[in-house]
Parts: structure tokens; C-alpha cells; sequence
């Protein structure tokens, strides 16, 4: 298909899918996959949590997170520590190693972000921004979705977990 032609709302696709490929690689250099990533960003902004909270959190199973904690774990990217309030309960938290990958991570979007808006100028930059939050009100008020936040609406779209409980982390 001609360029020329192409729906904006393909090209929109097309652009976060390039994005979105160009992350997980990176990532996969690093050896962590964007779920592992998830969980490392929200304890970053949220702080130690048990490890069933960070599972609701990530829409996953427990399960699920018990097996992207090990693996974390493992690569010393978080720590466990009994709650002092509940010693059965253990909070999960970064590392100093998680911090610095946190960092890494940052590096690749800001990277990605870079190669995007090449030849692109800051006001250029600025009204597409102010573009794609207008567009993304408008889809926010469509009936279905109004009055959601996009943490609400990121919920509701969240894909249902498998009837025999096991996720792909």
C-alpha cells in the first residue's frame, strides 16, 4: 500500500509496533522480558509490596508472579524480606542491582524516543503530543469508557486469565 494511502490510525500501529519491537529486543540483550520489566517499574514508583499485590497490580496469577519473582530473584534484581507487622507475608522489593537496570531500561525508551523524533522538531514533537492526548480523550469518551481513567480502562482490557492459571511470564 502507497504511503500516500495509508489510514492514520495504521500508521499510528505501525509506529508502536516498530517501538514496541525495537524495546523487547534491547530488552532481550539485557535478559528480561516486558513483564519482568512491569514489575520492576512499579516497585520503583509504589516501594516494597507483598508479593500478592504486586500480582494484582500486573493482572496475573500468583503463580504466575512466584515464578517472575524467582527469576528476578535470581538475576538480583529484588529482594524478599519478611514483614515486620506479618513475618508470613514477604515484601518484595528492588535491589540495588533493580535500580540500576530500572535505569538501563530507561536508557532504551529514552534511546527508542530518540530515534522515533530523529529529524523532528521539539514544536513538532510538542503538537503531536498535544495530537495524541486529544485523540486519546476522544476515544476515552466514546460511551463505553467515559468517566474511566486510563488505569481503569487498562483494567478493563486487561486479557482474562487463563482458565488453567497460568500466565506466560
Amino acid at each position: 500500500m502507497l504511503k500516500e494511502n495509508l489510514s492514520i490510525v495504521m500508521l499510528l500501529e505501525q509506529v508502536s509496533h516498530l517501538s514496541r519491537y525495537h524495546a523487547m529486543k534491547r530488552m532481550e540483550a539485557m535478559d528480561i522480558k516486558p513483564g519482568q520489566a512491569g514489575i520492576l517499574f512499579i516497585l520503583k514508583g509504589e516501594g516494597s509490596m507483598p508479593q500478592k499485590k504486586l500480582a494484582e497490580k500486573m493482572g496475573i496469577t500468583p503463580p504466575s508472579m512466584t515464578a517472575a519473582i524467582k527469576k528476578l530473584e535470581n538475576r538480583g534484581y529484588i529482594i524478599k524480606e519478611a514483614d515486620p507487622q506479618d513475618q508470613r507475608v514477604f515484601k518484595i522489593g528492588l535491589s540495588g542491582k533493580g535500580r540500576e537496570c530500572i535505569e538501563s531500561l530507561k536508557g532504551i525508551m529514552e534511546d527508542i524516543e530518540d530515534t522515533v523524533f530523529q529529524d523532528i522538531t521539539y514544536e513538532e514533537k510538542l503538537f503531536l503530543r498535544r495530537l495524541l492526548f486529544e485523540m486519546r480523550k476522544n476515544l476515552m469518551d466514546n460511551k463505553e469508557f467515559r468517566g474511566m481513567d486510563m488505569c481503569s480502562f487498562m483494567e478493563k482490557m486487561r486479557p482474562p486469565v487463563p482458565p488453567d492459571g497460568k500466565d506466560v511470564f
